[in-house]
């Protein structure tokens, strides 16, 4: 009885270890949230490479809380979008609230370009409320996309 206990106590700490190593490499450290709602279309850029759709669909995610979060006016939500290696990313997320918050509220597309490597990225975001247009850096680390945002070397943490 006592090897059986112990088997499925070592087996169950097995699992929860995998579990947590999936869950943190898999799981975005950013979520969409059930409010506000915003409309926003994902599409990669023409482009005769495969891997621009498929960036495009891992982009997608964080350009939607983007997207959610300028609407919302959540400046410290934004920051927390930046990418590791860059430093005093609030004022930068301040400014994107006060020059496309209020656009957010509309229909919004975003467009991934192609890029020269594969953990960076540049995106178009147009905003079709108000006409405004917005180029971003995305930059890829550790698995997860952030924007580039405030200062910072985005190859620092590659």
């Amino acid at each position: 009885m006592r090897t059986l206990v112990g088997s499925l106590g070592s087996g169950l700490l097995v699992v929860g270890i995998t579990t947590g190593v999936w869950w943190s490499w898999s799981h975005e450290p950013y979520d969409l949230t059930d409010a506000p709602m915003v409309d926003v279309t994902v599409r990669a850029e023409g482009s005769t490479y495969p891997d621009v759709r498929e960036t495009a669909e891992d982009v997608d995610t964080l350009v939607r809380v983007y997207v959610q979060r300028l609407k919302d006016g959540n400046a410290k939500g934004i920051a927390e979008l930046a990418g590791p290696a860059y430093e005093q990313p609030g004022p930068t997320a301040a400014k994107y609230v006060r020059e496309y918050g209020q656009a957010a509220g509309g229909p919004v597309e975003v467009t991934v370009l192609e890029g020269v490597v594969p953990y960076f990225n540049s995106v178009t975001v147009a905003y079709k409320q108000s006409g405004q247009r917005q180029e971003l850096l995305l930059v890829k680390n550790d698995g997860h996309w952030w924007i580039g945002l405030g200062d910072g070397d985005p190859a620092a943490g590659m």
